[in-house]
């Protein structure tokens, strides 16, 4: 019975076939599917084209094509193809500023049946002409310090003088200038970053741009800077995260207490006295409590889920104080839910 079955499965197969090849099938094929740069430099962007055929005998229409990534452009001329005709689809992928050794993806789709979809492989080792180390800076303003300094140093991967014509920073509490010493006609510098305390407590995500006399309008590189000015307020732990593993079947009740409880420690960093009041919470089922740990100067806020979220979830845990400065205090907290 089973080879009888099998047989006539093959032979409806072999039917199939036979009926697909006598209306005709459209068939991709690219001249190739990775297109490699190998060791690229002085360049903000590469540029390549990767060529196809309808080798089929049937017409071939080809979907847009979907890069892996923002900093790849790519396009279909045509998107069409009778038996026989040739199409491009020619690319450009945007390099960025740091050193690094990119592989990016063009997903194709098409009616070709046995081929529904082709990856296209683009590969670079990209040096860019400016090389800055670090080129992230992460300045922290204790309270009572009214500035930070941070240094990078800029280097021109081709050996010639580096001629910086000017540095543009995001704010006008970030200031940049190259070392004391240092000359433009030099292929090195480094350069000296100042950050101001400026408004109120906060994390900030900025950047200073570098610019080479050779090119005024386009940034030669790019410095960020992302750092913290602090308060009065000094907090053990910046924000909380919770990391639970559940099934539809736990509950809170169930759950460990360190698995379910974070805390966070509040003091002043004068060690003086103050108020802290009002606590709350965005995220549902989450329970906040308030406990002295020493009269006037040092707090811990408990936090607790008296409910486990259905997904991961964010929100806002916020208290009041008494420092003018700081009224009000927002921390971040993240429930991370995992099902097995």
């Amino acid at each position: 019975m089973k080879k009888t079955v099998a047989f006539f499965a093959a032979l409806w197969t072999g039917v199939l076939c036979a009926a697909t090849l006598a209306e005709g099938v459209p068939k991709i094929q690219f001249d190739q599917t990775v297109y490699d740069f190998g060791k690229t430099t002085q360049v903000t962007t590469v540029s390549g084209v990767f060529k196809f055929k309808n080798t089929g005998d049937a017409i071939l229409k080809v979907e847009p094509p979907k890069p892996s990534c923002g900093c790849t452009i790519a396009e279909l001329k045509p998107d069409t193809l009778k038996p026989g005709e040739t199409g491009e689809l020619p690319f450009t992928l945007h390099l960025g500023q740091a050193k690094a050794q990119l592989e990016k993806h063009i997903a194709v789709k098409s009616n070709d049946p046995l081929t529904p979809e082709v990856s296209l492989t683009i590969k670079v080792n990209y040096t860019p002409l400016y090389d800055l180390n670090p080129m992230t800076l992460s300045p922290n303003l204790a309270f009572g310090v009214n500035a930070a300094t941070q240094f990078t140093t800029l280097a021109r991967t081709d050996g010639k003088p580096l001629r910086v014509a000017r540095f543009d920073a995001s704010k006008p509490w970030i200031t940049a200038t190259l070392e004391p010493g240092a000359k433009t006609n030099e292929s090195v510098a480094r350069i000296r970053i100042v950050i101001q305390r400026n408004g109120s407590p906060r994390r900030f995500n900025e950047y200073v741009h570098v610019y080479s006399a050779e090119e005024t309008n386009t940034p030669a590189s790019s410095i960020y800077v992302y750092g913290q000015i602090n308060g009065e307020v000094s907090l053990s732990a910046e924000a909380l995260y919770w990391n639970i593993i559940t099934s539809a079947t736990n509950a809170a009740t169930d759950l460990p207490e360190s698995m379910v409880t974070r805390q966070m420690t509040i003091r002043l960093a004068t060690g003086k006295t103050f108020e802290l009041r009002n606590p709350q919470c965005t995220i549902k089922g989450m329970k906040i409590e308030v406990v002295l740990k020493e009269p006037g100067k040092v707090y811990e806020l408990v936090a607790r889920l008296d409910e486990v979220p259905a997904s991961t979830v964010s929100g806002n845990i916020s208290f009041e104080t008494s420092v003018a400065e700081q009224p009000r205090i927002e921390v971040q907290a993240f429930v991370n839910v995992f099902k097995p």
